[in-house]
């Protein structure tokens, strides 16, 4: 879609898939709300919660553009699908429901970046590790893209990713997969799209321990280790061990990256109560922390 074809002010679409999420939706809800952006719808699908959550939906629906659906799906692919699928806007954004959007401005940000690369269909940036309670822990440094390097291991980080409407039209998640959904579909889309890096905290991804790819670790890890395979990706020990050693690099140099970010991840405008430990604590977990200790 070329700069022409949007209006002044492209729509924006926000999908949230749910499930039994209500101890952080709220606070994912209010970071889509408190976006300085004038144009933006955001679709919740809800799986048939039975927890608060609708409780927060009702509460909402009437004070921003949000719109629900609960009815019972077949996993949080089918729920990211159906919303696509609902989705009315120029572009289109997924944030899971317990993660949130890291400035006010993000949005805004986002429709720019866009409006000044019309043959760029997919943007992404870095995005700020949190804990359940909002406390800052890391920030996620992402390299620009190489098809390559998204074989080896999956870089881009889930809600810092933005499409044109027409990518997430064509193509959908493969909702045979219950964790790596997502690394699927930018395999898949890392052939057929342009694809463009920003530097900037997008999105606040948030640990706990009832996240999946944390609480089902050891499945989490095969499911992925077959799509790479599935992908072409050799598997013999001299593969293995130059991607280990690649991947190693380069996750140092983004922890290294991160520390010169600690400043702008504090002085931004958060959108949600973001919290943050002393100077030495922040450098200690970008350098040293593994992510399984940062809940």
């Amino acid at each position: 879609m070329r700069t022409e074809e949007y209006k002044y002010n492209p729509k924006v679409s926000i999908v949230t898939p749910s499930y039994n999420q209500g101890r952080f939706i709220e606070q994912t809800i209010l970071s889509v709300k408190e976006q300085g952006y004038p144009d933006i719808e955001h679709i919740i699908i809800d799986g048939g919660s039975d927890d608060n959550t609708l409780e927060i939906l009702q509460k909402y629906e009437t004070q921003y553009n949000m719109r629900w659906v609960s009815e019972p799906d077949e996993g949080q692919a089918h729920a990211v699908n159906k919303g696509f699928e609902m989705a009315e806007g120029d572009i289109v954004g997924w944030l899971n429901s317990d993660d949130l959007y890291f400035d006010c401005n993000t949005i805004s940000m986002i429709v720019s970046v866009f409006l000044k690369n019309p043959n760029v269909d997919i943007v992404y940036g870095d995005s700020a590790k949190i804990n359940s309670e909002n406390k800052v822990m890391r920030i996620k440094v992402v390299p620009g893209f190489d098809y390559t390097r998204l074989l080896r291991h999956c870089f881009v980080i889930q809600p810092s990713v933005f499409y044109r409407a027409a990518v997430v039209k064509r193509d959908k998640l493969n909702i045979s997969l219950r964790y790596s959904m997502d690394y699927e579909y930018w395999l898949r889309l890392g052939r057929k799209y342009k694809w463009m890096k920003i530097d900037c905290i997008l999105s606040a991804d948030r640990n706990h321990k009832e996240r999946k790819i944390i609480r089902d670790v050891d499945r989490s890890r095969q499911e992925t280790k077959l799509l790479r395979s599935s992908y072409g990706k050799a598997s013999d020990a001299r593969v293995v061990f130059i991607d280990r050693l690649l991947n190693k690099l380069e996750i140092g140099y983004a922890r290294i990256a991160g520390v010169f970010r600690l400043r702008e991840a504090r002085n931004s405008n958060h959108a949600f109560n973001a919290k943050f430990g002393s100077s030495l604590e922040m450098i200690k977990n970008q350098l040293f922390t593994k992510d399984a200790d940062l809940l």
